[in-house]
């Protein structure tokens, strides 16, 4: 992939991936004022185990795809590539039946135990039948990333979005659910309708791409199953681990807040507040790094293939300078003006008071997304998992040992470690395998200096402006401040290229 060809199709990928995260901030800002935060907590709790499902369904399958063709074409073997993709399709297939009817059968034990809500049932049988459609999907993602079509993917992505919140919208003007467990069993129609579209449109685009970029000869691949197991086997397992601990921290949050002494409604609604508003909002932004971080994977793994040491090291080095530069600008974003999106996309102080509080873990939460990625380009995706599996069992034990005595105080400071815990093993992998080199001053200090400053002189800017509209005052307040932010990026880059075009001359004379 050229340079020009990856940074037009990671723009494309970013302005497609904001538009989703737009989208669906508006979709769950919908919900959560037609269901409220109790409702929020409930939809958010089902989703947490239906993940659980997903993960076993799909986990490093998309990985192992891409880099299995990327393989076969690297080496010539183009006319395998189809015979990879369809073995894929066939293990993806068994495995993602096999769950769903599992999923189908124990969807009642499901509910009483684990969301201690039995009506809620419903809820995961409907999502149940989705993943089939999710699980192919995941394969030709992963075909797509590794023949530079990623756009396809994009496409489905869009059309699953827009159909499930008009389906969902529809289902609410239409049949007006009178409880929370229906309204939640609305939304998840709806759901598993956006992932059936969404595996159509991405079937029809998997034929019309093999007929691009395949010969018309056909060879039957060989090792399909033994890369599965040396790269999806080990994501798989442990993602699964890892999902199974997340869903039961999400469980476990509820009831260890009632033991803290909060009612039922009171504990699902800070939970509803915390996980289902405030973190989707802090996870907003990262919609402009998760395109460019995926179309890393293939473009470092061919690298490392043909040992390219140096580019390996510089695009390691580039992607975590602008991950670190994007996190810090936002982190200073959300301390300076958390309130103003709290309003905005939840009519919620509580949930803006969250994401201030959060704010500080923006820049490593950022700089894990594109060094997981990196990792995995590289082939350390089992040292990215274990990483990711060790922070999920300290963050379980740790809410088992400090929620009942402190509440959601406690559970703030667990996602401080947890998130400084992952990202600081991540990075040093990342340094070890990749060789790149970091400075502690030009990665880290300069760009929160200039974060820093870009917020605060556009908090003096925009004192006394009145802006009634919240939507609005959001885009003003990140667009002055990022426009000021990236001049003054602009300004420390050429002082330091002056500076040392300066040093040059002085030792040359």
């Amino acid at each position: 992939m050229t340079k020009k060809k990856f940074f037009l199709q990671g723009t494309l990928l970013t302005l497609v991936s904001l538009f989703l995260r737009i989208t669906n901030m508006g979709y769950r800002s919908y919900l959560s004022q037609t269901i409220g935060s109790k409702g929020m907590g409930l939809y958010q709790l089902i989703f947490s185990v239906f993940m659980l499902t997903v993960t076993l369904s799909t986990s490093g399958i998309s990985l192992a795809v891409t880099r299995m063709v990327t393989a076969a074409i690297a080496s010539g073997k183009g006319r395998t590539v189809r015979s990879v993709v369809a073995k894929c399709f066939g293990f993806c297939l068994s495995i993602s039946l096999t769950i769903a009817l599992c999923l189908f059968f124990l969807a009642d034990f499901a509910a009483d135990v684990f969301l201690g809500d039995p009506q809620a049932a419903p809820c995961l049988r409907i999502l149940g039948v989705g993943l089939p459609f999710m699980s192919l999907c995941t394969c030709m993602k992963g075909y797509f990333l590794a023949v530079d079509e990623s756009l396809n993917t994009a496409v489905s992505d869009t059309l699953e979005q827009i159909l499930t919140i008009a389906a969902t919208v529809f289902f609410f003007w239409n049949y007006a659910p009178e409880s929370i467990e229906t309204a939640c069993l609305a939304a998840m129609a709806a759901s598993t309708l956006g992932e059936a579209v969404s595996f159509l449109t991405s079937w029809t685009a998997y034929r019309r791409s093999l007929r691009r970029n395949t010969p018309p000869e056909r060879e039957k691949s060989q090792g399909v199953l033994r890369g599965l197991s040396h790269i999806a086997l080990p994501c798989t397992l442990s993602s699964a681990a890892r999902s199974m601990l997340n869903t039961g921290e999400n469980l476990l949050i509820p009831r260890e807040l009632q033991r803290f002494g909060l009612g039922y409604s009171d504990a699902l609604s800070q939970y509803g507040l915390l996980q289902g508003m405030a973190m989707p909002m802090l996870y907003f932004p990262s919609s402009f790094l998760t395109s460019f971080a995926s179309l890393l994977i293939p473009k470092i793994a061919k690298e490392r293939e043909l040992s390219h040491k140096k580019a390996v090291a510089y695009i390691s080095g580039r992607a975590v300078q602008a991950a670190l530069c994007f996190g810090m600008f936002f982190s200073a974003l959300f301390l300076a003006f958390g309130d103003s999106w709290g309003q905005a996309f939840y009519h919620s102080d509580s949930a803006g008071a969250y994401l201030r509080v959060l704010a500080p873990l923006v820049p490593l939460t950022y700089l894990d997304v594109v060094v997981d990625n990196l990792l995995k380009g590289l082939d350390e995706q089992f040292n990215s998992m274990k990483y990711n599996f060790t922070d999920s069992l300290i963050r379980v034990i740790l809410v088992l040992c400090l929620l009942r005595f402190w509440g959601m105080e406690s559970y703030v400071g667990i996602l401080f470690f947890s998130t400084i815990f992952n990202a600081s093993l991540s990075l040093h992998r990342l340094i070890k395998v990749s060789e790149l080199r970091l400075s502690l001053g030009r990665h880290v200090f300069l760009p929160a200096l200039c974060a820093g400053a870009a917020v605060s002189l556009s908090g003096l800017l925009l004192r006394g402006l009145v802006i009634p509209n919240h939507f609005l005052l959001v885009f003003v307040q990140t667009g002055l401040s990022g426009a000021i932010f990236a001049g003054a990026c602009l300004a420390v880059k050429w002082l330091g290229e002056h500076s040392e075009e300066q040093s040059s001359r002085a030792e040359g004379h």
